[in-house]
């Protein structure tokens, strides 16, 4: 015995144009298509109900009762959507159509369907009935939409890392000349000394943005430590009320007499909370009202956006709250996009939120936002609180900034071998360190450094080298460097993560990690570490 799927019965009773034995399939062996996963629904040419499966009340809301008789254009189809009247021109033309349809059911919601309509016709030949077949494919639809945005971002950040990584490259000699220059002139006029803290402050804030970029290219890959949320919500709001207009009142609560204590990257949380504060701060160019709020919280069932595994876990949840324009909500889903931004031109780079979001999810987190048009906007971090078991974690290569006088850091004339192939990095670099009483040669490729160091390698100390330079492989020319001498020292310098770089097992060939740009106090400081 032949057995059929009850969706293949409806059709092949369409396919026989049989009116009378679809009629029958529809009221006698409504149990059978009851079973379907598939909305079936059979309306007359006019547009009247006659018959609604139990898949079309689970999928639309409606039962079969409140559907049956009415007219389908007045609870389920829009006579002037396109879509509906591309389905009805092709239906009666052809007898079929196959297409998605956005639909809305009784409670609202919308649902995305993969419908397909036929057209049953009576003996006389005139169009009779029109049977549609619907797949609700909503949730199909939206991994496929996070699929294509997951890949997105991820081609965003190869662009983005690729992007920084020459940033730095231009950032370097900048930053290291704005802190040479004042060394080798001395006599420098008062306007001269402004236009030099000018281009420091500058180059900063360059990096600064750099380092925004590769935190949405490469996530979080800082070291994490026991942190105390409020000192971060204390200096948060202490910077905010030192730098923003005094037509912005700005205040800090504190839900708990004593926050839980968070596993954090102290410099990224702080990045997340000044990046919301700014947002506040431009959502009120005519002043207002700066919130920022933390209690600690344990999440239950009536949390309405509960992610997966969060249920009863302890976070910290810090609200940054403002009196602002809001968030129109036709862009309301696009804020943590990258790049997106309703700043005008030269005011925002689009990256501020989806850096918050991209720091949040890499520590476990989520975020949650309310808004209001001219009623301001409220973003919710939620952080996971430290249970008192918690140890805290480290990073396999770590990056020094101690301070101190750099003349206590100068050399005792070592001879350093510097590796890059930009000629303006190589010159400042060598400039810079001879200037603290070292020594220094230079290479602008891996064949040449390796030259070098094969002639002098009883004489160099350390090697400076550029990690990523064209037609160069850094394992490869790290292994020909410890070929010569096994106890080489070479300090990497690199628009990559130290990470990134550690992932590729150097061993101990590589003593030490800069992170373009980077300054005279990081550079003169590894360079001691790594002699000494």
């Amino acid at each position: 015995m032949e057995i059929r799927s009850p969706s293949a019965v409806v059709k092949q009773a369409h396919v026989s144009h049989n009116i009378e034995e679809l009629h029958d399939l529809c009221s006698k062996q409504s149990i059978l298509l009851d079973l379907v996963t598939d909305a079936i629904v059979l309306w007359s040419i006019e547009g009247q109900v006659q018959y609604w499966n139990r898949s079309a009340e689970r999928t639309y809301g409606w039962t079969a009762e409140r559907a049956i008789g009415k007219q389908i254009l007045d609870f389920l189809y829009d006579l002037d959507d396109p879509h509906y009247q591309t389905a009805i021109a092709q239906t009666l033309d052809r007898g079929e159509w196959s297409g998605e349809l956005q639909l809305l059911t009784r409670e609202g919601k919308s649902v995305v369907a993969a419908s397909h309509w036929y057209l049953i016709v009576a003996t006389t030949g005139m169009p009779h009935s029109i049977l549609t077949i619907d797949t609700d494919i909503t949730q199909h639809k939206l991994l496929e939409r996070q699929f294509l945005h997951a890949q997105r971002l991820e081609n965003l950040g190869a662009l983005a890392s690729g992007i920084a990584h020459d940033l730095n490259n231009i950032l370097t000699p900048i930053v290291a000349i704005t802190e040479l220059l004042p060394l080798r002139l001395k006599n420098l006029d008062e306007r001269t000394q402004k236009l030099l803290c000018t281009l420091a402050e500058n180059s900063k804030r360059g990096r600064e943005l750099v380092a925004q970029i590769l935190t949405f290219a490469r996530g979080s890959d800082g070291e994490h430590t026991i942190v105390q949320p409020q000192h971060l919500l204390a200096e948060a709001m202490q910077i905010a009320r030192q730098t923003f207009p005094k037509s912005i009142d700005v205040s800090l609560r504190i839900e708990n007499s004593q926050l839980w204590a968070l596993s954090a990257d102290v410099n990224q949380l702080h990045q997340v909370l000044l990046n919301l504060c700014v947002n506040a701060r431009d959502a009120m160019p005519d002043g207002g009202e700066l919130t920022i709020m933390a209690e600690n919280i344990i999440l239950s069932d009536t949390y309405p956006k509960l992610p997966l595994n969060a249920l009863g876990r302890a976070y910290v949840a810090i609200t940054v709250a403002d009196t602002g324009v809001g968030i129109e909500p036709s862009v309301r889903d696009l804020i943590f996009e990258p790049f997106f931004t309703t700043k005008e031109i030269g005011k925002g780079t689009g990256l501020g939120l989806s850096i918050v979001r991209t720091i949040v999810d890499n520590h476990q987190g989520f975020i949650d936002v309310a808004s209001q048009v001219n009623g301001g906007t409220q973003f919710r971090l939620y952080l996971p609180a430290l249970t008192p078991d918690s140890s805290k974690p480290h990073s396999s290569i770590a990056t020094h900034a101690h301070s101190g006088h750099l003349p206590q850091l100068a050399g005792k004339g070592e001879l350093i071998l510097i590796v890059d192939d930009e000629p303006s990095i190589r010159e400042v670099l060598g400039t810079t360190i001879e200037s603290y009483e070292y020594r220094t040669i230079s290479a602008s490729n891996s064949q040449q450094a390796i030259e070098l160091y094969a002639r002098h390698h009883g004489e160099i100390q350390a090697i400076l080298l550029d990690y990523m330079m064209p037609g160069g492989n850094p394992t490869d020319t790290l292994r020909q460097f410890r070929s010569i001498d096994p106890s080489v020292r070479a300090i990497v310098m690199s628009g990559l993560s130290a990470d990134e770089i550690s992932a590729h097992h150097h061993g101990e060939t590589v003593k030490a990690f800069l992170a373009k740009p980077f300054s005279t106090e990081d550079l003169l400081h590894t360079l001691k570490t790594v002699l000494n």
